[in-house]
């Protein structure tokens, strides 16, 4: 006996049970639909899902009657709370309302599959957005003025000319934390670490010699230039995934538009203009 009452089978047609009789109780006698509460199937369903999902397991028949129960008790009481006008004039539900209707319409423009042709389309029309920056690789040497003092300029001079030479780069300059040498990397990020002046310095240096002194926000630099590899437009295939969030973002944007346009045209809307504030307050 034991052993039948720990099949599995049994306990779904336990449940099953369960559940049509919580269908028969919630659902009333037939007619007057508007007074009706129903608990449908899918929705016990995806009750029991939601359980699972938190708690990595089915939810037993005394949980998820408690779970039905508490959606009928919320049904209920929000259907009274409709009855007695409290969603009139609320900003809170009107904001959440209208958001669910917001999202309703975004959703409504992505039912179609996102098209290459139209991917390309937008990329041309927003190459500007998408256009990538200029690579560089280079190798510098940092003078900085606190160091040097009034000699700064001798310094740097001498120094320029050892590099020039053939002096290794370690053995010329001051000892830092910035990296002596900086593989092919976007300018933009070159920026952010030496400062604009300095990335915007780089392609006006001559390709593979020491040359300098550029300015950062560090002191001066001794610099030879490794490569550089001009800001060119983007192909679908290098920025794919950040125009297809763009892509659908706008179209998201275009349907929430054209939603309200419609509503416009079926509403006649009158505003009233706004009372002065001392005739507000009589």
């Amino acid at each position: 006996m034991s052993k039948i009452l720990r099949e599995p089978l049994l306990h779904f047609l336990f449940l099953g049970l369960l559940l049509f009789g919580l269908f028969d109780l919630v659902a009333g006698p037939p007619g007057g639909s508007e007074r009706r509460v129903v608990i449908s199937q899918a929705m016990s369903n995806e009750m029991a899902q939601g359980f699972q999902a938190t708690w990595q397991r089915p939810p037993t028949p005394e949980e998820l009657k408690a779970l039905v129960d508490t959606r009928v008790r919320e049904e209920l009481l929000y259907r009274e709370g409709v009855a007695l006008g409290l969603d009139r004039d609320d900003p809170v539900i009107r904001r959440r309302v209208a958001q669910k209707v917001e999202v309703m319409a975004e959703e409504s423009a992505l039912s179609d599959a996102i098209d290459d042709a139209e991917l390309e389309r937008y990329l041309q029309r927003n190459a500007q957005r998408y256009a990538l920056p200029a690579e560089v690789a280079f190798e510098q040497v940092l003078f900085a003025p606190d160091t040097h003092g009034a000699q700064l300029q001798a310094n740097l001079a001498s120094g320029l000319q050892r590099l020039q030479a053939g002096a290794a780069a370690e053995q010329v300059g001051d000892r830092t934390q910035l990296p002596a040498r900086v593989e092919a990397t976007p300018a933009d990020l070159v920026a952010r670490e030496f400062g604009e002046p300095f990335a915007a310095a780089l392609p006006e240096l001559p390709l593979g010699s020491w040359a300098g002194p550029v300015a950062s926000g560090f002191g001066w630099h001794l610099v030879r230039l490794q490569s550089l590899t001009p800001a060119r437009p983007a192909s679908l295939k290098d920025v794919r995934k950040a125009v297809e969030r763009d892509w659908e973002n706008e179209r998201r944007m275009q349907a929430k538009q054209a939603y309200y346009e419609q509503l416009g045209e079926r509403y006649e809307v009158i505003i009233e203009p706004v009372s002065p504030v001392g005739e507000a307050r009589q």
